[in-house]
């Protein structure tokens, strides 16, 4: 039959409790007038504490921050506890009397704060200070170096900014903001002073350079007066441009220095004059000079334009046509100068160039052509089915190449300007080309992955199928699906561009979709028939363990072991409950388990009563037993009396509760308890216990007798006797008064032991005897003065 603790177990399997949790009240507002007046007078005697400790000279940091902490404090005190204002009058006065306190006390901790940062700000300004005052001695040494020019600079700057940060400061101290203007006009004047100093050095520097300049120009006309040469007309045509260059950048000087601009004048007219001899020098040397150096190398270049203009030229001659173009043109770079400044030169150099220009469109032309060539080529690599990305790269640099080709060749010469514009042409059909080619053979790639991704899994995904895979198997064929979208998510961008490409990751990603349910199906066929087996296995385990809980023999260790193992099972059910929703099988299985669990657990609760009678009967019988034997030998007449005690609890407790639980369960009343290795009865052990009882109510009661007897007559008795002989007249009185109440109770209690014999002092007395001897010595005593 079901008892109550099995039908809550089984509520709890069926059904899962649920809880509420009740929020926390606010704790920063007062519960109470009490509390709130608590919270305020603490927060005036701190902020009291705090303000004694920032009136010392000068106060520190950190008490100036507990100090305003502490107004802050006072101030939630405060508003913590505004409700009770309208309804208390003593707490309106406290609160009233507070706010006046930390208006007033806020008040005095601010002002105190800022004098501290008063007093701090002007201790670093007189420090700054000092430092721009040390640097500016230095500045006005009679030659400053640049070092000294930089620190004078960054020193007056590091005051400005330390004087702007104080500057919110001084609407609290007129006396601060007096300093500061001092401070502020102290920075103007130095910063005037290293601005004068600068312009002094500067142009003093400046008219060094410019001299240098000058001297170098004149030098180098000097030479070039004595006799002409190339180097020497180039070397007067460079200081020139230095002399001119010299003069721009010191252009700013002449605006404020007037020595300067007068020195700068003086170099403009120099350097016009200069100009002005250097193309009389040019026109006295003549073209004949210049034809002497470039005339062997134009000769070399008509040659080579000649050769060019042939059917077919050879590499060579266009190697030789090449090196002779190089030549010319850096001889024609070189006297660009001496042409500005004498026409037959320019004349001549304008004949040469006519040449060169001819041969660099050959060239031009050729390198073009070459570069064309390679571009089509290119192109045509990556047309092929499989191109491979070196070829996309070859066409890449091909396209870049002719690209660069086409800004060195002359495009607006008739003779290269349409190889030119075919070029462009090329060269943008070429990107369009490549651009498609890598987007086809990319989107050929994609489809080549997706597909070998599909495979993979598919063969995985199969592989499960045909026997029990590990659990390594399972992961592996789960990461390869992932991997089909890890290639899909790869090519996502191919889906808005190619509709078949669309279609096919759709198909693909449904096929994804087949494959993880086949997974997932097979995960919960292996799953429900690990679960059969786990179950089938645990309810034997239990059997076996519920077997031994039943036994005559059995501990509550294995009855607590039993019940765990019922426990466990239960929570396989629970664990499980999802898979028996996701199989039918095990779902039909898992029902008729737990139909048999159900069994195990009304065998368990029988069980673990018949264990429990057993403990309360037969082992409380054995308990009494061993209580009874060891009270009977000992010696120590409390402890006697302390295990006859237990053992009649035991007893009692074996025929109350052994009757009333085979009462509320009859089926009890057919097990076996064991008593001293024997199998019996639970109502024959009753009834042991009962005999057992009866048989020890004389022994605990003469026990009980002892020691009353011990520790009450005969204890005031031998105390009396102690005490007069030490001379203690009245106390030894006392002590045989009570010997004699003692007794008298001790004989109205137990009338039937009144003439058992106890040893008193080494003889043998009844406790009537015991009375009579204490009432014959006190009456010595109460006649005694």
């Amino acid at each position: 039959m079901f008892r109550t603790p099995i039908l809550v177990f089984i509520g709890f399997f069926l059904f899962a409790s649920a809880a509420a949790a009740a929020a926390s009240p606010d704790a920063g507002t007062a519960r109470s007038v009490e509390e709130a007046s608590k919270r305020v007078q603490s927060a005036r005697t701190a902020l009291a504490t705090a303000v004694q400790r920032i009136e010392k000279e000068p106060p520190s940091n950190a008490d100036l921050d507990a100090a305003l902490a502490a107004v802050e404090a006072l101030k939630d005190a405060l508003n913590a506890g505004a409700n009770f204002e309208t309804e208390d009058l003593e707490y309106a006065k406290t609160v009233l009397a507070a706010r006046k306190e930390l208006r007033t006390q806020r008040q005095y901790v601010e002002e105190r704060r800022a004098k501290v940062h008063i007093h701090e700000f002007r201790r670093r300004i007189d420090g700054a200070l000092a430092t721009v005052n040390e640097r500016m001695a230095k500045l006005a040494e009679r030659e400053p170096g640049p070092k000294a020019m930089d620190e004078a600079r960054a020193a007056v700057e590091a005051l400005k900014k330390l004087a702007e940060e104080g500057r919110p400061l001084t609407n609290q101290d007129p006396k601060f903001a007096a300093y500061l203007t001092e401070v502020d006009a102290t920075v103007a004047r130095h910063e005037k002073t290293i601005d004068e100093r600068w312009l002094q050095q500067s142009a003093q520097k400046q008219r060094g350079l410019l001299d240098e300049s000058r001297k170098a120009l004149s030098t180098a006309l000097a030479e070039l007066g004595k006799a002409w040469s190339d180097e020497k007309f180039g070397a007067a045509d460079k200081a020139t441009v230095a002399l001119q260059k010299q003069l721009e950048e010191g252009k700013p000087l002449e605006e404020r220095d007037r020595a300067y601009r007068a020195e700068a004048e003086k170099a403009r007219a120099e350097i016009t004059q200069a100009r002005r001899r250097m193309e009389e020098l040019v026109a006295q040397a003549g073209v004949s000079r210049v034809k002497t150096e470039l005339g062997p190398a134009h000769e070399e270049l008509v040659a080579a334009a000649k050769a060019l203009r042939a059917r077919r030229p050879t590499p060579e001659q266009f190697a030789e046509a090449k090196t002779a173009a190089f030549v010319v043109r850096k001889l024609v770079e070189k006297y660009e100068p001496q042409a500005a400044r004498s026409q037959p030169i320019g004349q001549y150099l304008a004949e040469v160039k006519n040449t060169l220009v001819e041969v660099e469109v050959a060239l031009q032309v050729r390198s073009l052509d070459a570069a064309r060539a390679d571009v089509t080529q290119a192109l045509r690599n990556i047309e092929k089915r499989a191109a491979t990305a070196e070829q996309f790269e070859e066409a890449k640099t091909a396209l870049v190449v002719l690209e660069k080709t086409l800004e060195t060749v002359h495009a607006k010469n008739p003779a290269i300007s349409g190889a030119a514009a075919e070029a462009r042409q090329l060269l943008k059909d070429g990107r369009a080309t490549m651009e498609r080619r890598r987007y086809e053979v990319d989107l050929q790639q994609q489809r080549v992955k997706v597909d070998e991704a599909r495979k993979n899994a598919a063969a995985l995904v199969s592989q499960l199928q045909k026997e029990k895979p590990s659990e390594a198997q399972l992961q592996e064929a789960e990461n390869a699906i992932k991997q089909i979208g890890a290639v899909l998510e790869a090519g996502a961008h191919f889906v808005k561009k190619d509709r078949d490409y669309a279609i096919y990751a759709k198909e693909t990603k449904e096929r994804m979709a087949e494959l993880s349910e086949r997974v997932t199906r097979r995960k919960i066929v292996l799953a429900a028939a690990d679960a059969r087996a786990q179950l089938t296995e645990r309810l034997a385990t239990t059997k076996e363990k519920l077997e031994t809980a039943k036994r005559v023999s059995a501990t509550d260790g294995d009855v607590e072991t039993a019940s765990k193992s019922v426990d466990e099972v239960m929570q396989m059910f629970e664990a499980r409950a999802e898979l028996e929703r996701q199989d039918a099988g095990y779902a039909a299985y898992a029902e008729r388990a737990r139909a048999e669990w159900l069994k195990l657990v009304e065998a368990l609760e029988l069980a673990r009563q018949a264990r429990a009678l057993r403990r309360m009967t037969g082992e409380a019988l054995v308990a009494a037993s061993k209580a009874s034997e060891a009270a009977a030998a000992s010696a120590d007449l409390r402890k006697r009396k302390e295990l006859y005690a237990s053992a009649m609890e035991k007893l009692k407790a074996c025929q109350d509760d052994g009757s009333r639980m085979v009462k509320e369960n009859a089926s009890l009343a057919t097990i076996d308890v064991l008593v001293g290795g024997v199998p019996t009865r639970p109502q024959e052990v009753m009834a042991q216990c009962a005999q057992k009882a009866e048989a020890l109510q004389e022994p605990q009661k003469r026990a009980d007798v002892q020691l009353r007897f011990v520790e009450g007559p005969r204890k005031a008795y031998d105390s009396a006797k102690q005490l007069l002989s030490k001379g203690r007249k009245n106390e030894a009185l006392a002590q045989f008064n009570d010997c004699i109440a003692e007794g008298r109770i001790l004989e109205n209690r137990y009338p039937e032991f009144k003439e058992q014999k106890f040893d008193v002092g080494g003889a043998s007395m009844s406790v009537l005897e015991l009375i009579q001897v204490c009432v014959k010595e006190r009456k010595p005593l109460q006649s005694a003065p």
